[in-house]
C-alpha cells in the first residue's frame, strides 16, 4: 500500500462505518452508527461532506447494504429495514432478539447468495454474549452463532464456500465453511492477536483490515502472514473498503469515540474517511435478494 494518505471525509462523525462503493450511482456509501446518519457521496467530493446525500435515521445505524431494486437493507438497534432509493426506511423486514438490553446490531454485510448477514456487540458488559443472524429476503431469521464480543468484519471466499468472521473482542479473525443453503461451520482462528475491526478482501486473495485502538491498517496474504502495514493518523479504525469505479482506492473509516479531548486534539481527523492507493483492487459488494454466484 502506498504510503501517501489523504482525506476523503472529514465531517468529525462519531462513529464511521459500513463504508462501501455503490456502481448503481456511483457514490461511497457509509454510516455515522452512533449519529444514525446515512451518507451518500462521490468519491472525489467535498472533504467537509458538503456534497453528500445524508439521510437521518433511528440511531443507531450500524449497517447498510445495497438491496435488489434500487433501495438498501439497513441494520438499527435491534432490527433490520428495508429502505427505498431516497434511504428513507420503506418497512420493517425482521426483528432480532438480543440476550439482554445492553447490546446494538454492529457489522452487517450482504453474501455472496443474497442474503444479509448481521453481527451484534456487547455495550455493558465483557460477557460473550452477541450473535450472528442471517436474515432471508423474505425476512425468515436463523442464527449462525453466539459467543462473540464484537461480531464485525466479514468477507467470503469467491466461490462462496468460506467465510471470514471478525470477533474483535478476543482479537481474532476466524474462518468457517459456509455454503449456498447459508451454514456457517465450525470457527476456525485464521488472524490473531491483532485488534481487528473492519475486513475487505483483494481480487488477489490478500486482507485489508483496520486495527481499533492501534491506529493502523494492515494487510495480510492469503496464507494469513502479515505483509504490510500502514501507520494512520487516528488511532481507531473501524472500516475499510476498496471505492471507485475500479475498486482502486482504499477507503479508511475512523471513530471519535473513546477519545479524550486530548487524544482529539492530537488526533483532529478522527471521525473521518482516509484514503489510500493500496495497490490491489476489490471485488463488488454483494447485493441483497440476488445471488452473486449459482
Amino acid at each position: 500500500m502506498a504510503d501517501e494518505i489523504g482525506v476523503f471525509r472529514d465531517t468529525r462523525a462519531v462513529l464511521v462505518e459500513s463504508i462501501w462503493w455503490d456502481d448503481r450511482t456511483d457514490e461511497v456509501v457509509w454510516v455515522d452508527i452512533t449519529a444514525g446518519l446515512l451518507h451518500r457521496g462521490p468519491l472525489d467530493g467535498a472533504v467537509d461532506g458538503s456534497d453528500d446525500r445524508v439521510v437521518e435515521l433511528p440511531p443507531p445505524l450500524s449497517a447498510v447494504q445495497p438491496a435488489a431494486g434500487g433501495g438498501y437493507i439497513a441494520a438499527l438497534k435491534d432490527r433490520v429495514v428495508l429502505l427505498d432509493a431516497d434511504g428513507r426506511i420503506e418497512r420493517d423486514l425482521a426483528a432480532l432478539r438480543h440476550r439482554h438490553d445492553g447490546m446494538r446490531l454492529n457489522e452487517g454485510k450482504v453474501d455472496p447468495f443474497g442474503r444479509f448477514i448481521v453481527g451484534a456487540m456487547e455495550l455493558t458488559t465483557d460477557d460473550p454474549d452477541a450473535a450472528v443472524w442471517s436474515v432471508d429476503p423474505d425476512g425468515d431469521v436463523r442464527v449462525l452463532g453466539g459467543g462473540y464480543g464484537i461480531a464485525n468484519g466479514m468477507e467470503w471466499s469467491d466461490d462462496g464456500r468460506t467465510m471470514y468472521i471478525t470477533d474483535t473482542a478476543t482479537s481474532t479473525v476466524y474462518r468457517a465453511s459456509y455454503g449456498p443453503a447459508g451454514e456457517l461451520g465450525e470457527l476456525e482462528p485464521y488472524l490473531v492477536g491483532r485488534s481487528s475491526d473492519g475486513l475487505v478482501l483483494a481480487t488477489d486473495g490478500s486482507f485489508v483490515n483496520g486495527l481499533y485502538g492501534e491506529g493502523m491498517v494492515a494487510r495480510w496474504s492469503a496464507d494469513g502472514d502479515l505483509v504490510e502495514e500502514i501507520t494512520m493518523p487516528v488511532p481507531n479504525i473501524t472500516s475499510v473498503a476498496f471505492a471507485g469505479p475500479d475498486l482502486d482506492v482504499l477507503l479508511v473509516g475512523s471513530a471519535r469515540e473513546n477519545l479524550t479531548e486530548e487524544q482529539l486534539q492530537r488526533h483532529p481527523l478522527s471521525g473521518g474517511i482516509l484514503r489510500l492507493e493500496p495497490g490491489a483492487t476489490g471485488r463488488p459488494i454483494h447485493t441483497f435478494g440476488s445471488a452473486s454466484i449459482a
